[in-house]
């Protein structure tokens, strides 16, 4: 079963660097919409490897999903950055980015609850009619925001204002969502090497190795959950059903819908106070005081878990730990794609590509090294470590936090064109104090040229 994840979760991470490059010829849309189609067939072809022989292409398949399901997850990102204002993004990124995990979590929840009564298959099968109405409601409503800012940039033509053909030129292939010019070849490639330019700079790797552990233990612990909960008591397991595992899992979904309101209250409210307390100028590095609060709840839910797993404690034990981390982990990861696609504005799918590969790294690794690791230290400590790392990583985000300002320089040695924030920008205007000595004294003035 890992094997198969792990194959997801490769793709996942590749197909991005892969797919969205195509967006500069075809446009955002269109490369949404078609990767629904074809993740829509990988889960057909899933559904039909039931046979004895039919692993490798049961595994294939999962590969190729993963690298087309992902693609709405980072394409979606342009979208905020187009339609949203600086107040506005930390609501929109919480909301965006917590509904895409909310997802993963919650399709193996009522994926649980489908095996329980039906064969494995129908876990994929009933993925087809939510799939498939994903890519119709991305035909019917979604609208191309492309615009490029730059002040001499040459601008696409205006789409067609009749539906069907707005529809044709959006999608089909959607070539007319794009600038005319000789130079789509080259932008093609520029966004092929923009995301590895941007994965490498000194800002991405200080935030991506944050989310590199603090995001990636999560995803290990949601992807190894059964083989601690599903294994017979007298094998050290916890017995439980498929069904049993299912609910288990809905203790993520109230840690995620917790991280939703709260990212839907403070995640532009507190940065707008750090700023308003600095002057009214803008520094992208005040996103990142909302990552105190999950740097100090994450470790102590992996410490409860890894305890919980160690002592074979109540299994509410580990669901409380659960909760503790999913909730963390959402309230940190919103943040972070936001500060770091505000780190590079000017190419925000491509930072979100970059990041995509820290988030998914640490996941994809665990499954081939779990086995090891569990087995040199045992699984309380394997957890306990997990619960320091993030401490070490912590220290990480108080170095951003403090001198992101600088760090953020040595991007311009990579690439200066995309070295682009919106940094030291008057965003609040402060209230003008007057004295009430000054207030008669003028007064008093207007008072005399009046007379």
């Amino acid at each position: 079963m890992l094997n198969t994840v792990a194959a997801s979760l490769a793709g996942w991470m590749l197909g991005p660097f892969i797919l969205v490059p195509w967006a500069a010829l075809v446009g955002r849309s269109s490369v949404i919409f078609w990767s629904l189609i074809a993740t829509l067939g990988c889960q057909v072809w899933a559904a039909k490897m039931a046979g004895p022989n039919d692993f490798i292409p049961f595994a294939i398949s999962r590969a190729i999903c993963g690298v087309f399901g992902v693609i709405p997850a980072i394409l979606g990102t342009g979208y905020i950055m187009d339609m949203f204002f600086l107040h506005q993004r930390g609501k929109a990124f919480a909301i965006f980015e917590v509904l895409i995990i909310f997802a993963v979590v919650g399709g193996g929840t009522l994926g649980g609850f489908i095996a329980e009564y039906g064969p494995w298959s129908d876990v994929f099968w009933w993925t087809v009619g939510p799939v498939g109405a994903a890519a119709i409601s991305v035909f019917i409503f979604v609208e191309d925001t492309t615009f490029n800012h730059s002040p001499n940039a040459i601008q696409r033509p205006p789409l067609p204002k009749s539906w069907f053909a707005n529809r044709v030129a959006t999608f089909l292939p959607g070539i007319k969502t794009q600038a005319v010019g000789p130079g789509k070849g080259a932008a093609v490639y520029r966004r092929f090497i923009v995301p590895l330019q941007i994965t490498i700079t000194p800002i991405t790797l200080l935030v991506g190795t944050f989310v590199f552990v603090a995001l990636g233990l999560p995803i290990m612990q949601a992807s190894t959950l059964a083989i601690y909960l599903m294994p017979p008591i007298s094998a050290g397991g916890y017995g439980f059903s498929a069904l049993q595992l299912a609910f288990f899992t809905m203790t993520a979904w109230v840690g995620i819908i917790c991280a939703q309101f709260h990212g839907y209250l403070f995640n532009d409210r507190l940065p707008l106070a750090v700023a308003s307390r600095m002057g009214g100028i803008w520094r992208p590095e005040y996103r990142l005081a909302n990552t105190l609060l999950p740097g100090t709840l994450l470790p102590v839910g992996l410490a409860v878990y890894g305890v919980g797993l160690q002592l074979r404690l109540h299994y509410m034990v580990l669901a409380l730990a659960s909760f503790i981390i999913w909730f963390a982990a959402l309230l940190a990861l919103p943040v972070c794609y936001n500060y770091i696609v505000e780190c590079f504005v000017d190419t925000p799918v491509e930072a979100s590509v970059a990041l995509n590969s820290y988030r998914i790294a640490f996941g994809l690794m665990s499954v081939f090294i779990i086995t090891q690791w569990q087995g040199a230290v045992g699984v309380g400590w394997m957890w306990g470590m997990g619960a320091l790392f993030v401490l070490l990583v912590d220290g990480l985000m108080v170095v951003v936090l403090c001198r992101g300002h600088e760090v953020r320089k040595y991007t311009g040695r990579i690439s200066h064109s995309i070295a682009v924030t919106e940094d030291g920008q008057k965003i609040i205007e402060q209230p003008t104090r007057n004295r009430m000595a000054d207030v008669e004294r003028d007064l008093r003035s207007a008072l005399a040229r009046s007379s």
